[in-house]
């Protein structure tokens, strides 16, 4: 019988209150399938992944896995933790795996006791399972792959004995998503997984998701990673699903192809209704037209009527406030020092920002960048050096934590019209409509918005007035890819300077035309956009090893000519140096492996020694089973002959397994000493 390897949903359908979610969905994907969930805000990607997932139930509907297969989930959430490491709630997501190898251990010693009888059989098949499920799931690599993925996502080593009660929800949000990665499900369902990346994070996420063995369904706002990892795109609108083959920027070229293809039967339709109800209209009352009239009802009756296609409404814009123009330098600074106590932020930066420029400050999270932007915005002092701000600049600031100083007690509406006399009430409704407030959302009260719809409305207040100078910290951290499109086409048409922090490399790609990249205490601009500033970088970097290769041959050089014996000293200093260097890597990266080799060296100690007890159990019973073969009166004694018979040969089969286990068990080991 054939096991089916595909997830499939039978006709799932969902409703909260009046308002239907999903209209008997049916769909299916394969175990090693890469789907991302697209759709327009509040059409429900989350939902049905909830329902996959198995967090909330269908109203209706069955969903189908594969045999033994496990469905992940990661909420978008920040999830309760704290009393343990980061390593160890990491570990924690193997608990079940946990529990298996105490099991092990158990099994061990029934098996040590005893040697033959149906306890010791029973024993013997479960601790073959036990054993498969333990090498299946990697559990014996557990430590290393979780430190693994905590450094791809972020963490320093210094970070994993750390409580995790001390990070931030974004930090504890990583922690939730590497558990995920290490417990490496059949299937995984990824909401939002970007969300509190940066851009070096997001790189390893890619690359980890895209050799991923098991099946993937994201929904995700980062086109770029959705291209990189996704083979198909599901979008979700109306309650229905419709399969694109192919990543998000695929997808939107078959979308509109499809778009148009629709829109024209729709038109044709309402063209054909129109021309139908006109004759009704024009020959009702006359007689000797009478049948035709019928006809005419009967056929308007019997059409199924075509709704607008999905997508033919228009998303809502956002137009910038008229502002002022201001003087040509914006902003300058000048041996600008930053510190917070004994940490230096910045040492002496000389920087210069033009009207009209659109910049991205990039680095490493940590490295400076919202600092930047808040001595920019004048909200932290400089500690040392200088900052000017040209005449009749007018700096519109936004930070995530801008939404703390929202009015509770207003409505969505009143606490962005109240903020702005520089928009009518169409245009208000219209701005909020692109920030994801739409209908009736504009009337619920701040008190009970969620935390990035509060972030969005501060948004708006910042682009509701007559700004000429932008400072955007992580803007479009919760918007949606539609939302996202809206605020960079008017950030385009913005007349006046936009600085941008940004982990959207599409934005970071569309929008800006200088990079400025901080960390180190120091502030460097490269000309161009993200692509741009990557490319320079990386030509950098391979002059820099061409110039250090220089120098060094230059010493070597210069060693064997008494002459330039001043000139050697130098050069050898540096020789010396890179040496060093070279050395202390070297020894980091010895210990790296001296600790990761004693690591696999008990890994395999202990599975050779389960091993030699398997075989040493499994030929016992072997050998019992002979003993009673060879009885003469065997087949009369016993009525199961054959399905014994058939277990000693399964046992044979079995110890041949064991042994080449074992033999490549030593091999390995002898690899790893030598």
């Amino acid at each position: 019988m054939l096991v089916s390897n595909v997830l499939s949903l039978d006709n799932i359908s969902k409703s909260f209150g009046a308002r239907k979610i999903l209209a008997d969905v049916s769909w299916s994907m394969p175990d090693d399938g890469r789907v991302g969930l697209v759709g327009l805000n509040g059409a429900g990607k989350s939902t049905l992944l909830k329902i996959i997932g198995g967090v909330i139930a269908p109203d209706s509907g069955r969903i189908s896995l594969p045999q033994r297969a496990r469905v992940a989930y990661l909420h978008q959430e920040s999830p309760e933790m704290g009393g343990r490491s980061v390593l160890n709630e990491t570990l924690s997501a193997l608990t079940r795996l946990q529990e298996l190898d105490l099991r092990r251990h158990e099994l061990e010693k029934i098996l040590t006791q005893s040697q033959e009888g149906p306890a010791h059989d029973a024993a013997m098949n479960e601790y073959g399972d036990v054993l498969s499920e333990l090498e299946h799931r990697d559990f014996y690599t557990a430590e290393s792959r979780a430190e693994s993925v905590l450094f791809g996502l972020g963490f320093a080593e210094s970070d994993l004995h750390r409580d995790v009660a001390e990070f931030s929800g974004g930090i504890r949000m990583r922690i939730a998503l590497a558990k995920l990665l290490l417990d490496q499900p059949e299937f995984m369902m990824l909401d939002e997984p970007t969300n509190h990346l940066d851009i070096e994070a997001r790189n390893w996420l890619e690359d980890y998701l895209a050799s991923y063995a098991g099946g993937i369904i994201v929904v995700s706002h980062d086109r770029y990673f959705l291209d990189r990892i996704t083979k198909k795109t599901v979008e979700v609108a109306r309650g229905k699903v419709t399969e694109y083959v192919g990543g998000y920027s695929r997808y939107l070229v078959q979308r509109e192809e499809r778009f148009l293809q629709e829109m024209q039967a729709y038109e044709n339709q309402r063209e054909e209704i129109e021309h139908m109800e006109a004759f009704i209209s024009r020959f009702r009352y006359q007689a000797s037209k009478a049948k035709l009239v019928q006809s005419r009802i009967k056929q308007l009756d019997k059409i199924e009527r075509l709704q607008p296609p999905a997508g033919s409404e228009k998303p809502p814009s956002i137009h910038f406030p008229k502002c002022e123009r201001s003087a040509r330098r914006v902003f300058e600074l000048k041996g600008a020092v930053k510190k917070y106590g004994d940490l230096t932020v910045y040492d002496g930066v000389d920087l210069v920002i033009e009207r009209g420029s659109r910049i991205a400050l990039v680095g490493p999270n940590g490295a400076g960048k919202s600092t930047m932007m808040k001595l920019l915005a004048g909200i932290e002092p400089i500690t040392a050096g200088e900052r000017f701000v040209g005449g009749n600049v007018a700096i519109g600031y936004f930070a995530q934590n801008l939404a703390d100083t929202l009015d509770y007690s207003k409505t969505v509406y009143n606490e962005l019209s109240e903020a702005t006399d520089a928009m009518s009430s169409r245009e208000i409704r219209s701005l909020l409509g692109a920030m994801l407030f739409s209908g009736d959302d504009v009337e619920k009260k701040v008190s009970v918005l969620s935390g990035g719809e509060r972030a969005r409305l501060a948004l708006s207040k910042v682009l509701a007035h007559r700004n000429n100078t932008l400072l955007l910290d992580e803007p479009t951290n919760n918007l949606d890819i539609v939302a996202k499109d809206t605020l960079l086409e008017a950030l385009k048409g913005f007349p006046g300077t936009v600085l941008l922090v940004s982990h959207d490399r599409f934005i970071l790609n569309e929008l800006v035309n200088e990079v400025v990249e901080v960390g180190r205490g120091h502030a460097i601009r490269y000309l161009g956009n993200y692509d741009d500033y990557l490319r320079k970088k990386a030509e950098m970097e391979l002059a820099s090893a061409g110039q250090a290769a220089a120098r060094i041959n230059a010493a070597k050089a210069s060693a064997r000519a008494p002459v330039l014996a001043s000139t050697n000293g130098i050069a050898q200093a540096e020789l010396n140096g890179a040496h060093a260097k070279a050395d202390k890597r070297a020894d980091q990266t010895r210990r790296v492996d001296d600790r990761e080799a004693k690591r696999r060296q008990d890994q395999m100690q202990k599975r050779r020694h389960q091993l030699e007890a398997s075989i040493e159990g499994t030929e016992a019973e072997r050998a019992s089973l002979a003993n009673e073969m060879n009885d003469p009166n065997f087949y009369i004694k016993r009525k199961d002959a054959d399905d014994l018979i058939a277990r000693y040969q399964q046992l044979g089969r079995d110890i041949e397994r064991l042994y080449a286990d074992l033999e490549k068990i030593e091999t390995d080991e002898n690899a790893v000493a030598s």
